[in-house]
């Protein structure tokens, strides 16, 4: 078969020189552009994705989950969205308005955006909606308390009035977690407060669900009715997004070196979430190309509802106990995959990074930890670290964070499981002591789900003093006033410690060198990009 292909290969060639030489210049240019044209972009074709935990639902609205992020961002679209650089741009919306005293904001739909059960958006789907945002996102849940009224003013504009200045308001619509995903009215209002079912996975996307075999696949195929904006420069999750494969296969696979072997076998295309000490692995590999990309942080989440974390001394201890950087040198390995850092958003998010206030972040001290125990109510009773065994990184910070808490006098239990029993016993406190987990990169500090008031997400965490910073911040009109208020932030952390933070994480992807004008961003995106045959 090699041979075969090598004398097409050599009888084209041929021909073509013949062609050149014969044909004028005109001729010659023009089949050059087209030969060009040909080389740029291909459609069709299936890419398989070895992506490493079957997300629990594909309700981007109200899971916050990267999972569920990663694969229904193809799907569902908000009104308007963060480009390339982070800044919000229309998406679902032609435009927008607000009006001087900042309480009414009007959005104008684009026409003929369809939905995938053939309908298109009209004003009274947005409005049930946000109806339905309010309800279930932990995001929406926040603007809703600012929201005095949503209402149709036509088929393609909405009108919301707040009930006082929140400029925060446009960034959480755009939030690419637990963000406004507009749905069909119907819908909307048949899901209420429940996660949406397959059968009502319908968006406006430039992929749609296909089906979902669970525990093996999560089909998705192009959406061949796709309302494409224009704006080819604005990247991220607006702009021109083409769907020029066919279908794209995310398949559940569990473990690193199966997901290598199989780009290396072309079973996968692209596999998802490769451990960073595998780098110099995947740069020897032929064919394959490493893919790396912010991706928030890792952190240690005590459960602050009962004893003994519901002790800040206990707390405390357990600060000064961990070693971050040792934990992170053991999980990470390579020192380009993590970041000593411990500010609540990322250096590169310009607008919503200071280092103020971070002086305790590394506050590493056994000899106070042991002091501080002692000084607690802890009593020797064995603390549970929950994590989910899908994630390498998650089991290796939960091994050595067992080893610092035992040497300062915490006894410790490691209870790991699947992903999606992990997330449904993160919600029973009675089920853990300690959950470690990862966040991925968020644009507000409205998207901090670790930090939402009394819920398990955040380790019931309950604080005065964070309420009212998050009332400041949407009234803080200048970027001045929101660097004062991100210090405070920053402070209020480390002195109350509802979470300890680990470090900055730099995803690792792998991917065949098949697929072209791949962009990751912030997570795995497959509209803009093809594949080579």
């Amino acid at each position: 078969m090699r041979l075969k292909h090598t004398l097409q290969l050599f009888t084209i060639f041929i021909l073509t020189l013949i062609l050149v030489a014969c044909g004028n210049d005109s001729s010659s240019e023009e089949t050059g552009e087209e030969n060009t044209a040909a080389e740029e972009q291909q459609t069709g074709g299936t890419l398989d994705v070895a992506y490493a935990s079957e997300p629990d639902t594909l309700d981007i609205m109200q899971n916050a989950s990267s999972p569920t992020r990663d694969i229904a961002w193809h799907i569902f679209e908000t009104l308007v969205a963060l480009d390339n650089d982070f800044a919000v741009k229309p998406m679902i919306a032609e435009d927008y308005s607000i009006s001087n005293d900042q309480k009414v904001y009007t959005i104008t739909i684009r026409e003929d955006v369809n939905f995938h059960d053939g309908t298109t958006v009209e004003a009274e789907d947005v409005v049930a909606s946000f109806e339905r945002w309010i309800l279930v996102s932990s995001v929406g849940k926040v603007a809703g308390e600012y929201i005095e009224d949503v209402k149709e003013v036509d088929e393609l504009t909405v009108e919301i009035t707040l009930n006082e200045v929140y400029n925060g308001f446009l960034d959480d619509m755009a939030a690419p977690k637990t963000g406004l995903a507009i749905i069909p009215k119907e819908i909307a209002e048949e899901a209420g407060e429940k996660p949406l079912v397959p059968e009502q996975l319908i968006g406006t996307g430039p992929y749609q669900f296909e089906k979902w075999e669970r525990g093996d696949e999560i089909v998705l195929t192009r959406f061949d009715e796709y309302s494409q904006r224009e704006e080819t420069d604005w990247g991220g999750l607006t702009g021109k997004k083409e769907a020029a494969l066919d279908q794209i296969n995310f398949l559940i696979v569990k473990d690193p070196q199966v997901k290598l072997n199989g780009l290396q076998t072309n079973l996968y295309d692209y596999a998802q979430n490769i451990p960073a000490d595998l780098y110099e692995v995947v740069e020897s590999t032929p064919n394959t190309n490493p893919v790396s990309y912010i991706n928030g942080y890792s952190m240690i989440t005590p459960d602050k509802s009962e004893a003994p974390f519901d002790d800040l001394k206990v707390r405390q201890a357990l600060h000064y106990a961990l070693d971050q950087e040792e934990i992170a040198q053991s999980t990470y390995g390579n020192k380009e995959f993590y970041e000593m850092d411990g500010a609540l958003f990322d250096p590169t998010q310009t607008e919503l990074y200071t280092a103020e206030g971070t002086d305790s972040y590394l506050a590493y001290d056994t000899e106070k930890a042991k002091e501080l125990l002692d000084e607690s109510n802890y009593n020797g009773e064995p603390i549970t670290i929950m994590y989910s065994n899908n994630h390498e990184a998650y089991k290796r910070i939960s091994q050595v964070a067992e080893q610092q808490l035992e040497e300062v006098g915490f006894t410790v239990e490691l209870d790991p499981y699947e992903w999606a029993t992990y997330l449904e016993r993160w919600q029973d406190p009675n089920n853990w002591d300690i959950v470690v987990i990862g966040y991925s990169t968020r644009f507000s500090p409205n998207e901090l789900g670790f930090l939402v008031q009394d819920t398990g997400s955040s380790g019931w965490y309950n604080s005065e003093r964070w309420s009212e910073l998050m009332d400041q911040w949407g009234l803080a009109a200048s970027s001045e006033e929101r660097q004062e208020i991100l210090a405070e932030m920053n402070q209020t952390v480390y002195e109350e410690l509802p979470i300890i933070k680990v470090a900055n994480e730099t995803t690792l992807d792998i991917m065949s060198d098949e697929i072209q004008e791949y962009d990751a961003w912030i997570g795995p995106r497959f509209w803009n990009t093809w594949k080579s045959e």
